[in-house]
């Protein structure tokens, strides 16, 4: 019998203030933002994703869920910093967060699947909020699923819902959207912590 917590419910209120504050830190959330903390911010992300996309979309999934059009996030990053102009020896020597994060049980992968698919959401706003200083500039990243954005998040809520019937099964998801979310603001904390000791490093000694 389906107990009466809702899935999405309990990913929102384990990941709740961990989203808030995550938020609040990025420098491409300010609103004086522009291309080049996109561009950090686009690098940043490949870096967390890098090490699980692919064995997270390529695992078992409910048909419903449609996982082989959500792989490839790493893939639409690869496309904007090459339209930003970085070459193919950059892209491949972009820092790892190296974060393996256990994907071996579909509580475990839809908690993850919602920190990423999330930010799909989050990205049709900070599209908005970016888009005087991109100009013409579209990135892939920030379009999402396009027009078909709201049936993808419902078919993940469905299938979320569908999948997560128990208690213990809402709370291991939960639990591993809570991990999720620490390791990318951990992460995007180290790399922002990384280029304020390389600015200092390029300031020149006061004569």
């Amino acid at each position: 019998m389906r107990e009466t917590a809702t899935a999405l419910s309990e990913l929102r209120s384990a990941t709740r203030a961990l989203h808030e504050q995550l938020e609040a830190s990025l420098p491409v959330a300010d609103a004086n933002a522009g291309r080049e903390e996109f561009l950090h911010y686009l690098q940043d992300m490949w870096g967390w994703l890098s090490g699980f996309e692919a064995q997270l979309w390529q695992a078992e999934w409910p048909s419903g869920m449609n996982a082989a059009a959500r792989d490839g996030k790493l893939a639409w990053i690869e496309t904007d910093l090459r339209a930003a102009g970085m070459a193919g020896a950059a892209l491949a020597s972009l820092p790892q967060a190296g974060y393996r994060p256990a994907l071996d049980t579909p509580a475990a992968r839809f908690g993850v699947a919602y920190v990423i698919e999330g930010a799909q959401l989050g990205g049709r706003v900070l599209g908005r909020t970016l888009a005087p200083a991109l100009g013409d500039w579209t990135p892939r990243w920030l379009q999402g699923y396009g027009e078909e954005q709201a049936r993808y998040w419902q078919a993940f809520i469905r299938c979320a819902e569908s999948a997560l019937v128990t208690q213990e099964a809402r709370r291991e998801a939960a639990a591993a959207a809570a991990q999720a979310f620490s390791s990318l603001a951990a992460w995007f904390a180290q790399r922002q912590r990384m280029r304020a000791g390389n600015e200092v490093r390029r300031v020149p000694d006061a004569a």
